[in-house]
């Protein structure tokens, strides 16, 4: 239904995207014929006007441009887009999917001293080719190259050349004059294999959730914040929405997504949500500006009532506990450091202290990596890393759209404790998460801290 597909959708995102409506269906369509998978009519006329443009633009441009300008400037303006439907939306993100799997992977970009060399040993050839042949014939037969390249007949010259040894070996002789870089040596296997579907890569998500606390006579530091600022466990900055803390924070749900493929049959796609890593990670950065993630336990909350105690005792415990926090933090043990490898995006680089704590004034200003006098808040950075893994399946025709759970039942929530793998080397997070916690309407620790400065001294 419409009002699924637009809760469901952000609405900036949506803004931004329907007015584009008409440019991502030619972008999906031009992408459809360069890939093959249009008709071969469509591929093939496709090269044929890329050749009309590089031998016909010279004289079209020199005898008609006032003309082309012309009927240019006297197209009328574009009258106002019809209200967006439900299948307006439902095409918009088809076209998105189908973008999104045309694109072709590039190569990493080799290192400047590779493309120097490279522009130097081709430079001479290039000269004497251009010398020869004109440059609107290299253009077209250049266009021509890219046009084809993903062509069915293309991967299987490819592949029939690539049998042979003596083509392999020039190839690679060829590669290493041009770059001076050796090419590994391949080896073919003859054994037929079965075809298996292309898994949808994964994507990586951060999740970052604050831990608050402000420093109170007595009680030492405690979650029970004041009414009107920051909640003991909230959202980056600069929202500072309410989240629930690590220890009940829950991943999306899984979410069905049904979309037309423009044959007759929908295609199926399901997001699973599921932890990378078995635990949060406390973000620490040292004076150094060395960045780590240390596993630290998360707090929970005490079933003691400082209402039931006197002041003397809550005095007395708060002294011990502000003896053991100083003396932790000059002698906390490094054990259980994970060295950041990947690009973790910063929302700041203030040095905290061992346990990741960034201490601040009254107003949560004036950020310091050490606590002390006229420093009364504090707060840290918990993350961790999730993934969202995609299925894609093609069905029967059906009704398009978001398929909404069974409230009778329920899907499982995924555990937040269960076995992960290791988040591997140099491997980039796409995205920071955004908070997907439930608001905490109350904190029992306002409560008890409200009793205990209510409660008068005996």
């Amino acid at each position: 239904m419409l009002v699924d597909l637009a809760s469901a959708v952000p609405a900036p995102l949506t803004a931004a995207l329907v007015p584009h409506a008409p440019l991502l269906a030619v972008l999906r369509r031009f992408l459809q014929i360069s890939a093959w998978q249009s008709s071969w009519y469509d591929a093939w006329l496709a090269v044929a006007v890329w050749w009309a443009l590089c031998l016909l633009s010279e004289p079209v441009l020199r005898y008609l441009l006032p003309l082309l300008l012309a009927v240019v400037f006297s197209v009328p303006p574009r009258p106002r887009p019809p209200p967006a439907t439900e299948k307006t939306l439902q095409d918009i993100l088809a076209d998105l999917v189908v973008i999104n799997s045309l694109l072709p992977n590039l190569p990493p970009v080799p290192p400047p001293s590779t493309l120097l060399r490279v522009a130097a040993v081709a430079y001479v050839p290039y000269l004497l080719l251009t010398y020869f042949v004109p440059l609107r014939i290299l253009l077209a037969l250049l266009g021509t190259a890219v046009l084809i390249a993903r062509a069915p007949f293309t991967a299987l010259i490819i592949s029939t050349l690539s049998r042979s040894a003596y083509l392999r070996h020039a190839f690679r002789f060829f590669v290493f004059v041009l770059t001076g870089i050796p090419l590994p040596q391949t080896v073919l296997s003859y054994h037929p294999t079965l075809a298996t579907p292309i898994p949808v890569p994964a994507l990586r998500f951060l999740f970052t959730v604050y831990e608050n606390q402000r420093w109170w006579m007595g009680l030492d530091w405690t979650a029970a914040l004041l009414p009107g600022e920051r909640p003991s466990w909230c959202s980056p900055p600069p929202s500072y929405a309410p989240v629930s803390p690590p220890n009940a924070f829950a991943l999306p749900s899984a979410t069905t997504v049904f979309l037309p493929d423009g044959n007759g049959r929908r295609v199926k796609r399901t997001a699973i949500w599921r932890w990378e890593e078995p635990d949060w990670r406390v973000v620490v950065r040292r004076e150094t500006g060395a960045l780590s993630r240390v596993e630290r336990p998360i707090p929970e909350e005490t079933t003691d009532d400082p209402a039931n105690e006197s002041t003397g005792t809550r005095l007395l415990k708060a002294a011990g506990k502000m003896r053991e926090s100083s003396a932790t933090i000059t002698t906390a043990s490094l054990s259980g450091i994970e060295d950041v490898h990947e690009d973790y995006p910063e929302e700041d680089h203030i040095a905290t202290d061992a346990d990741g704590w960034v201490y601040g004034d009254n107003k949560w200003e004036g950020p310091s990596n050490k606590g002390g006098m006229s420093k009364y808040t504090r707060y840290r950075r918990w993350t961790r890393v999730a993934i969202v893994i995609e299925t894609v399946e093609v069905v029967d025709d059906g009704p398009v759209g978001i398929e909404r759970p069974d409230p009778l039942h329920p899907p499982p929530e995924p555990a937040t404790t269960s076995e992960a793998t290791v988040p591997l080397p140099g491997e980039e997070v796409h995205a920071v998460g955004t908070m997907a916690g439930s608001p905490i309407e109350d904190n029992p620790l306002r409560q008890r801290l409200r009793r205990a400065l209510s409660k008068a001294p005996e």
